[in-house]
């Protein structure tokens, strides 16, 4: 294993190098054409489709749980809404960003995950909501009374079903199987591309269902710029198959300062940092926002 991380460090170093010098000639070539977006750490990532609108990415501080806010023009994705003791700080935030959501994202029936969803609900239009139908599981028939009260459409995940709300389009990876009896393995894996960036969410999958997602995805659906760190950042998921697969540019850990479960635990921090990517935590700095247009930048509201 250590000789693969190695190997993994030196060829990844080559073509860091190899990607720079090709990437400056190309800056000279392009100068003045909007035609490259940066990370915060000078990073590159490609803009080939330019969008139309101001789009964003909000990795909101809902303390110990994940909500996560993907806007681009009058369009609005949600994925998960935290817990019900962070809902009226995450509805606040919300109002103040959107008139109405197009896809509520709720990756599996956990209160650090779905605890605010009642509230954003009753305060926000929202007019499509995803979540895995489970079996035995009451939250999806719940939810079924509830899009008649509320007005949404209600969808049960499955892999490959693609949704587009204007220049966002999210392409479900996971659940592959409902038959976990462990919930946290029945998460919605979401793979988002907003032009040419792209990010990947995986609620709380853990490693057997990571195992699922790559024997059962297209490894180029899998690349993308930005990772939400699973669960937490805990160390049952993001093994290091899957974080490769991945290969993320930027990853950020949502969780609370000083949690009681230790996330994020040091070997994924360690994992993230060996591989060079940059690592952002809502517990440390707070809600985390990506501004991305003709410029990625990462800004920090406290």
């Amino acid at each position: 294993m250590a000789q693969k991380r190695r190997k993994y460090r030196k060829q990844r170093s080559l073509k860091a190098l190899l990607f720079r010098l090709i990437i400056g000639i190309i800056c000279i070539l392009t100068a003045g054409t909007g035609a490259w977006s940066y990370s915060l750490s000078g990073k590159l990532l490609p803009t080939r489709e330019l969008l139309t609108g101001d789009a964003s990415i909000h990795f909101i501080d809902v303390g110990q749980g994940d909500a996560t806010l993907i806007m681009t023009g009058t369009n609005s994705v949600l994925i998960d809404t935290g817990t019900n003791a962070s809902a009226d700080s995450l509805v606040t935030y919300l109002e103040t960003y959107v008139g109405q959501i197009d896809y509520l994202i709720l990756t599996h029936p956990h209160d650090d995950h779905t605890g605010g969803a009642d509230e954003v609900l009753d305060a926000i239009p929202v007019r499509n909501v995803i979540t895995p139908d489970i079996p035995g599981n009451d939250y999806y028939r719940v939810l079924e009374e509830l899009s008649d009260t509320y007005d949404f459409n209600l969808i049960p995940a499955e892999p490959g079903n693609r949704y587009e709300a204007g220049e966002i389009y999210c392409t479900i990876l996971g659940p592959v199987h409902l038959d976990h009896s462990n919930l946290n393995d029945v998460s919605i894996v979401t793979k988002v591309d907003i032009g040419s960036v792209s990010l990947l969410c995986s609620g709380d999958a853990e490693q057997i269902a990571e195992q699922d997602v790559l024997a059962n995805t297209d490894p180029a659906l899998l690349d993308c710029d930005i990772y939400q760190v699973g669960h937490h950042g805990s160390s049952t998921s993001t093994s290091m198959e899957f974080f490769y697969a991945i290969s993320p540019d930027i990853c950020v850990i949502s969780c609370g300062n000083g949690n009681s479960y230790g996330h994020p635990h040091s070997t994924v921090v360690s994992l993230i940092e060996l591989s060079g990517s940059d690592l952002y935590r809502t517990d440390l700095e707070g809600t985390i926002v990506l501004d991305i247009k003709e410029e990625t930048t990462v800004r920090r509201i406290w």
